[in-house]
C-alpha cells in the first residue's frame, strides 16, 4: 500500500466511527428499546471519539499539505522548479491523483478542524453573551455536546478542552516538519499546560481529575526531558519504553475503575456478587462441620455409654417435681 492510499485510510477511519455513533443516536431517538439499552452515553461517546480523532486528522492534513520544491536543470540550460508531495516525491503536488486528496484535506480543515477548535475554545463566551440572540436560537441543541466536554470543568475554566486542542496544533506541525526540534517544543507545551494548571489551581471540579491530568502531563514532560538530556539512542529508548509502560498501566487502571463504576450501578452485578459470596459461604460450611465433629476418644465414649455424672446432670430438680 502506497502513501496515497494510507492517507485516505487515515481520513476514512474517524469518519467511519462517527457515522456508526450518529446512526446509533438517531436509532435511540426513534426506538425506545435501543434508547434504554444505550442509556445516555451515545452523545458523550461521539464527543470523546471526535476529540480523540482530532489529532489524527490534523496530522493527516499536515502530511497531505506538506510539499517540497525541486529544481530541475534541463538539457537546454533552462531551470524548472517543480512542486512535489513531500510524502511521495513521485507524485506532483496538488495535481493528478494528489489533487483529490489535497482538496479533501482542505475541506476537512475548513469545515471541521477550524470550527471544532473555535467551538470548544469560545463556547463559554458564545453561551454567556450570544445565546439570547435570534441567530443563536438553536444553541440549545449543542448543549449535550458542550456538557460532555466541559461538564467536568469548573465554571470559569470551561474553555480548557479547546486550549488543549490549540496546544496540539504547533506540536503536530513541528513533529511533521522539524523532527529534531519536536522534543523541545513538546517539553515547552507540556510545561506551559502544567504551569497554567497550577496557576488556575486545578481546572476540574473533582480533585481526582486534576491529579490524573497532572500525572500524565508530568510523565510527558519527563519523556521529552530525558530525550533531550541523553544523546545515546539506546538510553533514550529505555527511558521512553519505561515511561510508556507507566502510561499504559495508568490507562488500564483508569479503564478498570470506570468499568467497576458502571457495573456497580447495575442490579445484575449486585445479584451476582451476592450469589458469589453466598456460594462461598456454603462451601465453607462443610469445613466448619468437620472441625466441629472432630471429637476426642473420651467424648465419643461418653456419647455411646453415658456416665453417672451425666445422669446426675440430666436429672430434674426435686423442687420442680413437687
Amino acid at each position: 500500500m502506497d502513501s496515497y492510499a494510507k492517507q485516505w485510510l487515515q481520513f476514512a477511519f474517524p469518519f467511519y466511527l462517527w457515522i456508526i455513533i450518529i446512526v446509533i443516536i438517531q436509532l435511540c431517538r426513534k426506538y425506545g428499546k435501543i434508547s434504554r439499552l444505550m442509556g445516555s452515553h451515545a452523545v458523550p461517546v461521539l464527543s470523546t471519539l471526535t476529540f480523540l480523532s482530532y489529532t489524527k486528522l490534523v496530522r493527516t492534513i499536515v502530511i497531505v499539505l506538506h510539499k517540497r520544491e525541486v529544481t530541475l536543470h534541463c538539457t537546454n540550460e533552462s531551470v524548472k522548479s517543480v512542486s512535489l508531495w513531500y510524502e511521495d516525491p513521485n507524485v506532483e503536488y496538488a495535481k493528478g491523483k494528489h489533487a483529490g486528496l489535497f482538496g479533501f484535506a482542505l475541506l476537512v480543515s475548513v469545515f471541521f478542524v477550524m470550527p471544532y477548535t473555535l467551538f470548544l475554545l469560545c463556547h463559554p463566551v458564545l453561551e454567556k453573551y450570544l445565546s439570547h440572540f435570534k441567530l443563536f436560537k438553536s444553541w440549545s441543541r449543542f448543549k449535550p455536546i458542550i456538557d460532555a466536554y466541559s461538564g467536568p470543568m469548573k465554571d470559569d475554566y470551561r474553555f480548557w478542552p479547546g486550549l488543549l486542542l490549540m496546544a496540539r496544533i504547533p506540536m503536530l506541525i513541528t513533529v511533521t516538519f522539524l523532527k529534531n526540534e519536536s522534543r523541545v517544543l513538546l517539553l515547552a507545551v507540556a510545561a506551559f499546560i502544567l504551569s497554567l494548571s497550577f496557576i488556575f489551581g486545578g481546572v476540574y471540579s473533582k480533585k481526582l481529575n486534576n491529579i490524573i491530568e497532572f500525572w500524565f502531563l508530568l510523565n510527558l514532560s519527563i519523556i521529552a526531558s530525558l530525550s533531550i538530556a541523553f544523546t545515546d539512542d539506546s538510553q533514550v529508548l529505555i527511558w521512553y519504553n519505561t515511561c510508556l509502560s507507566v502510561f499504559i498501566a495508568s490507562c488500564i487502571l483508569i479503564v478498570v475503575y470506570h468499568v467497576y463504576l458502571q457495573l456497580s450501578h447495575m442490579k445484575c452485578y449486585d445479584a451476582l456478587i451476592k450469589k458469589f459470596f453466598k456460594k462461598q459461604g456454603e462451601d465453607d460450611d462443610p469445613l466448619l462441620d468437620v472441625t466441629e465433629s472432630h471429637l476426642t476418644v473420651d467424648q465419643q465414649r461418653r456419647e455411646i455409654v453415658p456416665s453417672s455424672t451425666d445422669y446426675i446432670r440430666r436429672r430434674e430438680s426435686v423442687i420442680d417435681l413437687y
